[in-house]
């Protein structure tokens, strides 16, 4: 998929999750249950390659469509959700669920003052360097975090840190490549 397509996919997951959640504040239905539907939608989908195929064919019909998610999640879902689902296979939008259940989790992380943060280092760290790394990030950011720890010895030494569209590195290895790049300019 080129970039420009992902950038427009984000977009309009966005604009999807916004309204979901505008839906849910109008009804009064608790976010984190229509959070869990749209992951448990999301996963099914993953794990029956029959439905992804027949939601993702362009020759079968919508009313087709309509009645394979309603049967599939009749019962199993919030009706809030299901009908929103049943939006996104009327309007051809089904293909970017996953990406609209990204969009939700993410904007209700920003609603909650929570921040998911992913922490790359060259070696693995002790638990005592964990905690006092993701405290004074959660201090300095002033949210509630979380953390999810990944080990790449490629860096060599020192941290990555993605938050969100963001990287900052504080790795050794990209320190030497900016010298390298500067000394042959």
């Amino acid at each position: 998929m080129k970039n420009a397509d992902q950038i427009e996919f984000q977009t309009v997951a966005k604009r999807y999750a916004q309204a979901l959640i505008e839906l849910c504040e109008k009804d009064s239905v608790n976010k984190e249950e229509i959070l869990a539907n749209l992951n448990m939608i999301v996963e099914t989908i993953k794990e029956s390659n029959d439905l992804s195929v027949v939601m993702s064919a362009p020759n079968i019909s919508k009313n087709a469509k309509l009645n394979v998610v309603g049967k599939v999640f009749d019962n199993r879902i919030h009706r809030v959700c299901k009908n929103f689902i049943l939006y996104l296979v009327e309007h051809d939008r089904f293909n970017i669920i996953e990406n609209i259940a990204f969009q939700f989790k993410s904007e209700l992380d920003r609603e909650n003052n929570f921040l998911q943060i992913k922490i790359v280092s060259a070696i693995d760290l002790d638990d005592e360097t964990r905690h006092a790394i993701k405290d004074r990030l959660s201090n300095k950011l002033n949210k509630q975090i979380n953390v999810d720890w990944s080990v790449d010895s490629d860096i060599i030494a020192g941290l990555v840190f993605v938050i969100g569209d963001s990287i900052i590195n504080t790795s050794m290895k990209s320190k030497l490549q900016m010298i390298a790049r500067n000394i042959t300019k």
